[in-house]
């Protein structure tokens, strides 16, 4: 008989877990996302009902950069923005009451992080492969106030150059290979899939870097605002448990996530895409490192840009009780990832 109820129990216990929320009342979520391969989680989520799974009625709101989506979300047109760290941390230098509280993608086991990003040098400028004080006096395009200019001015300050040692030219990232075909820029920096549609797309073009730059700590993030946590917390709490599936669906469906991105960012061809795709860590999880890495790489190397004033503590604005939860009660779809060593691990 206890054998019986043990075994009752445990059939209980599993359906509950494999349907955690589908009995549940959906609540409404709005995403912000951009033009990037890295956004792919919250693509799948939508195109193979994980979030309806999780009891959410989703909606994606495509912005052009993280700038303008930082925008969108404080004016209230959405709840979560995946988006990078750079204009994360310029708004909340300014006051700005954003929280983050997971990375889009990044290695909460690593103290430095600029995996997805690339410089990519235009026809017959000269720059060889690894040539990065050759791009002084040049003219580098990319998004400013993004991730791809943090990306572009950590690799200047590993090599003994400042920000004024190149002209940076302000592009929208759909515009980037365009710029370089046209020579309006001699190289650009920035995220998947851009640079590997340059590379395919602009005759005689060469990337110079891909990720690889030490002195740069850039993972993605996924925020929200202030009001937003203190009044959907369940909402949130869905989406990071339903994020989370999607984002492990991701790594083990490399190319079947390729082709629904190329729903999403038109114009990329599918083969690129599936390169692309694999440009990024797509592990959320917050460790002591996101800290310590804004603090000691991220903000010193803006400050010498000119991009931030002053120095300041971000661990107010960082709030991982969402990633922790969904760790938590779903750990299934953490289980492929590498531990967190006890040492680096967060606490609620």
């Amino acid at each position: 008989m206890k054998r019986f109820l043990r075994v009752i129990a445990a059939v209980t216990l599993g359906l509950a877990c494999a349907v955690p929320a589908v009995a549940q009342t959906a609540i409404d979520i709005k995403i912000g996302a951009g033009p990037a391969s890295d956004h792919a989680p919250g693509f799948v989520g939508i195109e193979r009902g994980i979030f309806a799974r999780h009891g959410l009625n989703a909606k994606i709101i495509m912005y052009p950069t993280g700038v303008e989506m930082i925008n969108g979300l404080m004016a209230g047109a959405q709840d979560v923005n995946l988006m990078g760290s750079i204009p994360f941390l310029a708004a909340i230098s300014n006051g700005v009451p954003l929280v983050l509280i997971a990375h889009l993608h990044g290695d909460p086991l690593r103290p430095d992080y600029s995996t997805g990003h690339s410089i990519v040098a235009g026809p017959g400028t000269g720059i060889q492969k690894g040539e990065i004080k050759a791009l002084k006096g040049k003219r580098i395009g990319l998004p400013r106030g993004t991730g791809a200019e943090g990306y572009l001015l950590g690799h200047l300050r590993s090599n003994g150059m400042r920000a004024d040692d190149v002209k940076l030219v302000n592009v929208k990232p759909a515009d980037i290979p365009t710029a370089l075909a046209r020579r309006d820029v001699d190289a650009i920096a920035i995220w998947e899939p851009w640079p590997s549609t340059a590379v395919v797309n602009v005759p005689g073009s060469l990337r110079v870097v891909d990720g690889g730059c030490p002195t740069c700590y850039i993972p993605a993030a996924i925020l929200t605002n202030r009001d937003t946590a203190a009044k959907k917390p369940e909402a949130l709490r869905r989406f990071m448990v339903a994020f989370a599936e999607s984002q492990q669906w991701v790594r083990q469906n490399f190319d079947a996530a390729a082709e629904i991105v190329t729903r999403w960012i038109p114009g990329i061809d599918l083969a690129v895409m599936k390169e692309a795709i694999r440009q990024a860590g797509y592990d959320h999880r917050i460790s002591r490192y996101t800290v310590e890495g804004y603090v000691k790489t991220t903000i010193p190397t803006l400050l010498a840009g000119g991009q931030l004033k002053n120095a300041f503590d971000p661990s107010p604005f960082i709030d991982p009780q969402f990633y922790l939860y969904a760790e938590k009660s779903s750990p299934q779809f953490y289980a492929d990832l590498p531990p967190i060593p006890p040492a680096i691990r967060v606490q609620p």
